[in-house]
């Protein structure tokens, strides 16, 4: 075929090949519309540029070839000649998206190539208001150009503007229920244990219109790998380097990053939960083509998230891994990093005994931090091996709480941040359950304010929705109660096996830190008598314990 044309000389030198080619015409239909003839040479008040959109893949092509005939037949009875046709697959109801043939559609009129732009109608121009269809009529009444909607029979130079205005917003108001009927049939789906659109993480499929995910038979290897070393505690950098050296590599045939490490443990999918997701808006909240984080698990009624099938790890394991990438990240930035392995490092208790300023670290030393940005004129300074400090730092927490009475306030609220460090998945747990048990809250009292103060709901309807979310809430307020006693610091009989737990080679750096501020406001360094003193660094630091019971 394409050789039958360039004998003929039939598109060779045509601007719209490739727009033309996409839509499958064949010579015949190409010779029916005017498409074989190459338009060099004439006027442009014989010209016409034609846009046609696709919203989507879903729309058959066919249907965009008969739009195209429609503007045909317009533009041969008007004795007129297409220069060109314009054609792109996209959302014209999304500002952030830009569409590129629209615009190089519309400028090419305004440059005068041709004095016409022919739609097949007015919402396949746009969907975003008279505001965008208007300043395009400004612009084409300037130049003597022309906007035409052949189906509609419009035509911008015969006063037509109101019209136009009038089918311009009705187009819009169609744009916002579309996304309204979608987004409410998205949610419906979620709600019922559907996933929602898109391929499935790594390491899982998708029986198409299923919304259900299972083990991919291919990938779950890989994928198991990559959760098992998470869960060891290796960071996402060196998961990385340990999948690309054990020969692992993406759905797309490349090496391991700690990006994707990252980004796919993090994912609800993952654990087989429906995520959701919130979208990013620019400065007049109106939203964009980007979103937040990874997403979160989506929550049903009674505090737990809603699944949508089996995942790569449990729901259990998705909390620990979270929250052990989350303890990696640089509060603020969202920029992952190795836990820093020095004690007082960020824990802000640490200062400095002449000066009082925070102490900080570098090259296996704690050091005075207003004396290296401030000078000697502020402070002299003081040095310590962190080494040294450390372990005396950890002797001392250990000596206080396990002189701490049973019922203690400060050693209950060590234990208790002890289990919630150790069992993040429970922690996480109980704010679900706080949120939706709030919200559940928040909806009885809606309906009494319908029912007593508008008069919106009969007493029937109003018995039934208050007693649904009566027993609602005592669902939750029962998984509230069980998930707060496997926090119950009975569980830890005294100050002797927290000190176990310390000493423990799991316990990490980051829940010591957290542990320490349970029990101390400050820890203060004095300085040395002289360089080279021998008295032992335990006798130069001093504490500030939250509780006075001990030390």
């Amino acid at each position: 075929m394409e050789a039958e044309r360039n004998q003929r000389g039939w598109g060779v030198h045509r601007e719209d090949e490739e727009a033309l080619t996409a839509l499958e015409l064949s010579d015949v239909a190409r010779a029916r519309m005017g498409l074989g003839e190459i338009p060099d040479g004439t006027a442009p008040e014989l010209l016409v540029d034609v846009y046609l959109r696709r919203s989507g893949e879903k729309e058959d092509l066919a249907t965009l070839r008969g739009h195209l005939a429609d503007i045909a037949r317009w533009v041969q009875l008007n004795g007129l000649l297409i220069r060109r046709v314009w054609f792109e697959q996209l959302s014209a109801s999304k500002a952030y998206v830009r569409r590129r043939e629209f615009e190089l559609a519309t400028q090419a009129v305004l440059d005068g190539k041709s004095r016409t732009l022919a739609v097949w109608k007015t919402d396949r121009f746009d969907r975003r208001g008279m505001g965008v269809v208007g300043a395009v009529l400004d612009k084409f009444e300037t130049r003597g150009a022309r906007l035409v909607s052949v189906t509609e029979g419009l035509d911008s130079s015969q006063s037509a503007r109101l019209v136009f205005a009038v089918l311009s917003e009705r187009a819009r108001d169609e744009v916002r229920d579309i996304a309204l009927r979608v987004k409410r049939g998205h949610d419906a789906h979620k709600q019922e244990g559907r996933r929602g659109t898109g391929r499935p993480p790594f390491g899982l499929a998708s029986s198409p219109g299923s919304g259900r995910v299972e083990p991919d038979e291919a990938e779950y290897p890989t994928a198991r790998r990559l959760a098992e070393l998470l869960l060891e505690g290796v960071t996402t950098t060196r998961t990385a380097w340990a999948l690309n050296e054990e020969g692992h590599r993406t759905r797309g045939g490349f090496t391991w990053s700690a990006t994707a490490v990252s980004k796919l443990a993090q994912s609800p999918l993952f654990a087989g939960m429906v995520p959701q997701r919130r979208r990013k808006t620019d400065a007049d909240g109106n939203p964009l083509g980007q979103w937040v984080g990874y997403g979160e698990p989506l929550l049903g009624p009674d505090g737990a998230p809603i699944m949508c099938g089996t995942g790569v790890v449990s729901v259990d394991e998705w909390y620990k891994v979270k929250s052990l990438i989350g303890g990696r990240t640089h509060p603020g930035t969202g920029r992952g990093g190795p836990a820093s392995s020095r004690l007082l490092t960020g824990s802000g208790l640490f200062v400095c005994g002449r000066c009082g300023g925070p102490m900080s670290h570098r090259g296996g030393r704690y050091g005075c931090e207003w004396r290296k940005q401030r000078g000697t004129s502020v402070c002299l300074g003081i040095t310590a091996l962190s080494g040294r400090v450390d372990r005396a730092v950890g002797e001392a927490w250990a000596g206080h709480v396990s002189g701490l009475p049973l019922g203690d306030p400060v050693l209950v609220a060590v234990v208790r941040q002890w289990l919630e460090l150790s069992d993040p998945a429970t922690r996480a747990k109980r704010q679900h359950v706080k949120e939706a048990l709030e919200a559940a809250q928040s909806r009885v009292r809606q309906l009494e304010e319908d029912y007593y103060v508008w008069g919106k709901l009969t007493k029937d309807r109003y018995e039934e929705l208050s007693c649904a979310q009566a027993e609602a809430i005592r669902e939750l307020e029962g998984r509230a109660l069980a998930l707060e006693q496997a926090l119950d610091p009975a569980t830890v009989r005294n100050g002797s096996e927290l000190v176990r737990i310390w000493n423990a080679p799991e316990t990490t750096t980051t829940a010591k830190r957290s542990l320490l501020r349970s029990v101390v406001k400050q820890i203060a360094i004095l300085p040395a008598i002289r360089r080279g003193d021998p008295t032992p660094v335990t006798q130069r630091l001093e504490y500030v314990w939250v509780s006075a019971a001990v030390g």
